[in-house]
Order: structure tokens, then sequence, then C-alpha cells
């Protein structure tokens, strides 16, 4: 059985990649098209839309991410491949006819860009149940419980239809878990890496993330909250307050930041 390793970008799958070597190491990149957010690295911009194969506008993930994924290929001496599906807006245009945003209960966002294009490229270069690694660490192990081995995506044409079949395309694999690997040696492990890591993984936005996260990000990352500021129409990410809210909130000094989001998919969160 062939191994993946999915990575995020963070601290904890970056071990993971390391310390745990797989046939494939795989990255899904979570593209925007608002061009007030694009990197400031015009060479950056070029080598990614090189391993996409698409032109690059910007992520609503934190530029390191994408930096950390080249960095870790050089550690690696071996090929991280780069998948990607449709835009943020596009992706929330279909959803919701841009009337809604994903949340906590309905989180297709997670399933259509980090998700969807792994198993589309699966599907195409593998095509057989394959070992995932998935960087949940023994202090967090209870996420391991909610993961999927199967997934519905599109298998080929009816007529003029996609052909749709629910599959099981992936053994869970946790080695982090199994060797009971929790924070501290990963954090440790990380500040002698030699790569730039983000303070915080994953959609600088995301509606898993706690308010107190949130508030510092519009400090650190202001264009892309406010894109996420943007998308909030007639409804909001977080239930309790707008984004705008959140940036008028005071910062509480004794929050441990730099957590990751939350979600058990397996994908984004660090």
């Amino acid at each position: 059985m062939k191994t993946i390793n999915s990575l995020s970008g963070g601290k904890t799958s970056s071990y993971l990649a390391v310390h745990y070597p797989a046939d494939y190491n795989v990255f899904a990149l979570v593209r925007i098209d608002d061009t007030k957010c694009k990197p400031k690295d015009d060479k950056l911009i070029q080598m990614v839309s090189d391993k996409i194969g698409i032109d690059f506008i910007a992520t609503a993930e934190s530029d390191k991410t994408l930096k950390v994924i080249f960095d870790l290929e050089q550690i690696l001496g071996k090929q991280i491949i780069w998948v990607t599906g449709k835009s943020f807006e596009k992706v929330n245009k279909e959803k919701t006819g841009g009337k809604g945003l994903p949340n906590q209960q309905w989180r297709f966002c997670t399933t259509e860009m980090k998700l969807r294009p792994i198993f589309d490229w699966w599907f195409k270069n593998i095509n057989q149940k394959i070992k995932m690694g998935i960087g949940f660490r023994y202090d967090e192990k209870e996420r391991a419980e909610k993961f999927s081995e199967s997934f519905k995506g599109i298998v080929g044409k009816r007529k003029t239809q996609n052909k749709w079949q629910e599959i099981e395309w992936r053994e869970g694999y946790f080695p982090l878990i199994k060797d009971k690997i929790t924070h501290y040696p990963i954090y440790k492990w990380a500040l002698n890496s030699g790569i730039n890591f983000p303070e915080d993984s994953n959609c600088v936005g995301c509606f898993h993330k706690q308010f107190q996260q949130l508030r510092k990000n519009w400090d650190d990352e202001p264009l892309k909250m406010q894109w996420f500021s943007d998308q909030e129409k007639k409804h909001t990410w977080k239930k309790e307050m707008s984004f705008k809210q959140i940036k008028k909130i005071g910062k509480q000094l004794d929050f441990i930041y730099g957590g990751g989001s939350g979600c058990q998919a397996g994908f984004c969160t660090d």
C-alpha cells in the first residue's frame, strides 16, 4: 500500500514529513482572487504558479506557509506535490450563491479546497487505496476518531453528467499518536529546523480559530483579515460576532497564540 503524508505547512505536519517518510508528500493550497492580498515577492508568485500549473494570485493562509513548503522540500530532498481546487470565492458562490459562508456545521471549505483536490490527484495518479499520514499529536488524539476514510468524488462521466461515487480511498495513519509525540518535541524541533514557520497555521480567518487568535491576526495579516471581513454580508464567519467586531476587542495578554484552528479533518489544522 502506497503512503501519502498530508502537509499543511505548519510545524506538526512538517515534523511528520521529516521523521515519517512517505511515498508522496502532498500540500493543498487554498487560493483567493483578491490582488490586494498577493505576496510582495514576485519570484514567490511565479514559483507557486509553476507548482500549481495556473496563475497564482493569493492565498487565505500566511504567505510564510508557501515558503515553508519550498524550504521543507529542500530538507526532504524530495518533491512535494502541490494541488489546488477552485478559489475560495468561486467555491463559496457555487455552494451558497454568494449569500452564505462555510461554518462548523457545513465545512465545505475544507471539503472543496483541501480534500477534493487531494482526492482528484489521487484518483488520477494512484487510484488504489493508500495509507495517509496525518499530523495528529498524542495530546490531541481524539481528533483521529473523526477521521473519514471515504470520499464522494467525480470518477467519470455518464453522458453529459459527472459520475459520482463514494470511495474508500485511504487508511488513516497517525504515527505521532502511536509514538506518543506531543507539542513540545515538535516545537523544539521546529526551532532548530531552519524553517521560518508562520506563527499561526492555516487560513488566517478560519472560523474554527478562537476570538483572541483572530484578533491578533488582524494585526499580523490585516489585508487577508479584511478579505475575510469583506465576505461577511448577510452572514458572519462566527455566530457570536462579525470580524469587524473582533478587530475592536482587546487583546488577552495570557492567551496562547498559534494553536491552529481545531478542525478535525486532518488537512488544515497544524
